[in-house]
C-alpha cells in the first residue's frame, strides 16, 4: 500500500478547560507526521477561551485545506461532541487524538500499514490501536506505559477485565462505528464501552506493538478514577457488558474487587498503583 495515497481523517474534541500550549503541541504532532492526514476535524465542545481559539486559528490558517472546525453552543461532553464530529468525517478511516497528547512521528504510517496487513485476514477489522507512554510535565519524563494485547483473541480476553484499546491511539473504521450505533453519550467509561460494543458485534480489534502516542498524565487523572460514583458506574457497566457477551460472573467480580481496592486508595497511592504496576 502507498501510505501517502491513503486518505485519513483525525477527530479531536476540545473544551475550555484545556491548556492552549498542550493543544498547540498536540496539533503540531499531527502536522509533523511522516504520513499527513487529509482532514483534521476539531469539535469545540462549547465556547472556548481566547487562547484556545487562537491556537485553532493559527493552525487552520497554516493548513487551510485540512482543518474542519465545528462549534457547539454549549458543553455536552466528549461522547456527544464525538458523535457530532463523526458526521463531518469524510474518509473511511479516522484517528482519535486527545487535545493534550502527542502522536509519535510515524504513528499514522504504522497504523495504515497495519490496516493493509490485517484487512486481508479480518474483513470486519474496525479498530487498530497501539501502545502509549505516559509522561508528566516534560515529554522526556516518562513515568509509565500502558501495554495492551495485540491479537483479536487476546484483546477479547483482556476486555473482560480491562479496556483493551488505548483510546488516544485508536484508528477507527467510520462505517463500522455507525453500524454499532455511533459514539454513546456516556461520560464515564465511554471508551471501554465502545470497544465492548465492537466486540459484541463481532468486529475485529487489533493493536500493534509500537508506541504511537505519548500521553500527558497528572494528578487530575488519578483523582478522577476515584470515588463511590465512579465505582458504581464501573460495576453497572461491567454487568451490562457481561450481558453483551464480554466477561463472566467471575470477571465482573474480580475486576470490580480490584477497582474497589484502587478507589479506596488516596490519590497519591492510586498514582503509585498505576505507575508502578498497571502502567509499568
Amino acid at each position: 500500500m502507498n501510505e501517502n495515497a491513503f486518505k485519513l481523517s483525525v477527530l479531536m474534541t476540545i473544551y475550555k478547560k484545556e491548556k492552549a500550549e498542550y493543544f498547540d503541541r498536540a496539533l503540531e504532532s499531527l502536522e509533523n507526521q511522516t504520513v499527513l492526514p487529509t482532514q483534521i476535524v476539531i469539535v469545540k465542545d462549547g465556547p472556548l477561551n481566547e487562547s484556545l481559539e487562537d491556537v485553532i486559528k493559527i493552525h487552520a490558517k497554516k493548513f487551510r485545506n485540512i482543518y474542519t472546525v465545528i462549534s457547539l453552543k454549549q458543553n455536552h461532553g466528549r461522547g456527544y461532541a464525538s458523535k457530532i464530529g463523526l458526521k463531518h468525517i469524510s474518509n473511511e478511516w479516522f484517528a482519535r487524538m486527545d487535545s493534550d497528547d502527542i502522536s509519535t512521528k510515524d504513528r499514522f504510517k504504522l497504523q495504515i500499514s497495519a490496516i493493509d496487513k490485517y484487512t486481508k485476514n479480518y474483513p470486519k477489522l474496525a479498530v487498530v490501536g497501539g501502545q502509549i507512554s505516559e509522561f508528566m510535565n516534560d515529554e522526556k519524563n516518562i513515568v509509565g506505559y500502558r501495554r495492551v494485547p495485540l491479537t483479536p483473541n487476546e484483546i477479547e480476553n483482556f476486555a473482560a477485565y480491562r479496556s483493551p484499546i488505548n483510546n488516544p491511539t485508536a484508528m477507527i473504521n467510520k462505517k463500522a462505528l455507525l453500524e454499532i450505533g455511533n459514539y454513546s453519550e456516556l461520560n464515564v467509561l465511554e471508551d471501554y464501552d465502545l470497544w465492548v460494543r465492537f466486540l459484541s458485534s463481532n468486529y475485529t480489534l487489533v493493536n500493534i506493538s509500537d508506541t504511537l502516542v505519548n500521553m500527558r498524565v497528572g494528578n487530575g487523572m488519578y483523582k478522577r478514577r476515584g470515588g463511590i460514583k465512579y465505582l458504581e458506574a464501573y460495576v453497572k457497566q461491567k454487568v451490562a457488558w457481561k450481558k453483551q457477551g464480554i466477561g463472566s460472573n467471575k470477571t465482573v467480580i474480580l475486576s470490580s474487587i480490584a477497582m474497589m481496592g484502587s478507589i479506596i486508595f488516596p490519590t497519591s497511592l492510586r498514582k503509585l498503583l498505576y505507575q508502578g504496576i498497571l502502567h509499568k
